[in-house]
């Protein structure tokens, strides 16, 4: 009887811990008004924003080549379309959304992979590649996709652009296309497309390579 009453006593703390430990991580959740039912709840991801561009080739407009979109959000869902140029080198994509259950879900990092290229001689040749962080339209990166003048024999850049909401951290993005404001070169990629020639002050005549650091003239 007193073995019985001891193994009693024993187990009601550890019953009520068990029951205090998910009461404790339940407690951030609905403190910050999540509802659980909530998670399941689609909203509207915002993949990409309305592009238009030029493609040129030694100043020349290319007409009739195919430019291609591929968007990813974090469901692995890659969204492609695919636009032609005109006589002129235009090309246009429209605002792309899709709805989905994954921002309503706590702690989850969203961000969108984009990616416009297009295929020559079997190697993607970047018009844009960025990846863009939450799932709300982003204001800067949308100025910069309303124009991309692209010149076929411009190499690969990557570069920084202003973020409006944290002045400290850069927006980065990569592309063959250039920009007249708000756009500072950091890297000039090598013929093997890696980051190869760091650009000093934004200055294509103030590069140094990466692996000997010495200066060099492209």
């Amino acid at each position: 009887m007193n073995k019985r009453r001891k193994r009693t006593s024993l187990s009601r703390p550890r019953f009520i811990l068990l029951l205090l430990i998910p009461c404790m991580l339940a407690f951030p959740i609905i403190s910050q008004g999540v509802d659980m039912f909530g998670w399941f709840k689609k909203q509207d991801v915002f993949l990409c924003s309305e592009v238009n561009g030029i493609v040129t080739e030694n100043g020349e407009p290319v007409a009739s080549i195919e430019i291609k979109r591929s968007l990813m959000y974090i469901d692995g869902k890659d969204h492609i379309d695919t636009a032609i140029t005109d006589n002129k080198g235009h090309f246009y994509f429209p605002q792309k959304s899709i709805r989905s259950s994954i921002p309503s879900k706590p702690f989850s990092e969203d961000r969108v992979s984009q990616h416009i290229t297009i295929d020559r001689d079997g190697a993607p040749i970047p018009l844009w590649i960025a990846t863009q962080r939450g799932y709300h339209e982003i204001p800067e990166f949308t100025k910069k996709l309303n124009f991309l003048n692209c010149e076929l024999t411009n190499r690969r850049v990557r570069f920084d652009f202003k973020n409006n909401n944290n002045e400290h951290l850069n927006h980065v993005a990569s592309s063959i296309c250039r920009w007249d404001e708000d756009y500072t070169p950091t890297w000039l990629y090598g013929d093997d497309g890696e980051e190869q020639y760091r650009i000093h002050d934004g200055d294509f005549n103030k590069l140094t390579d990466r692996f000997t650091g010495k200066a060099v003239k492209l």
